[in-house]
């Protein structure tokens, strides 16, 4: 099978799907985010929370009144980290909210693994946290583009 048919059959694949009507910039039906985008930015957000995490005892013994907000700032800068980026997204709300979720799913289990990782409570209330920021970040960036 040479080169000439293979790019045939995906031309004729493409016609069939309707991924080709509506001009060249039409994207396919379940594009609605960014994969590899959204990834990168889960794992950026991902070292954002790990780094900040490693850094609280250090925050804590300087200054105990920082100590209180860090992990819920370091929190939300890394939902906003993960989220920032929406690419060629359809949908840059779900885009950057599967962003900045996933990278909290990625510290899940590390944060289960800690004195007061269990409680649900907590991580309801951050799994909430990621889908607002990311979907709030998503949201100002696909309207910049």
């Amino acid at each position: 099978m040479g080169v000439t048919s293979v790019r045939r059959q995906h031309a004729e694949r493409t016609r069939r799907s309707g991924s080709g009507q509506g001009g060249a910039g039409q994207r396919a039906p379940g594009d609605v985010i960014d994969m590899p985008l959204a990834v990168r930015g889960a794992s950026t957000g991902f070292t954002v929370l790990l780094l900040g995490s490693l850094t609280h005892p250090l925050v804590a013994a300087w200054t105990p009144a920082l100590s209180q907000l860090w992990l819920p700032l370091v929190a939300l800068v890394a939902f906003v980290v993960a989220a920032r980026r929406v690419g060629r997204a359809r949908i840059p709300i779900v885009h950057g909210a599967v962003a900045a979720m996933s990278s909290y799913l990625l510290m899940l289990p590390l944060v289960l693994l800690g004195p007061a990782g269990g409680d649900p409570a907590q991580i309801a209330l951050t799994v909430a946290a990621s889908l607002i920021t990311g979907a709030a970040v998503g949201f100002l960036q696909g309207s910049r583009r």
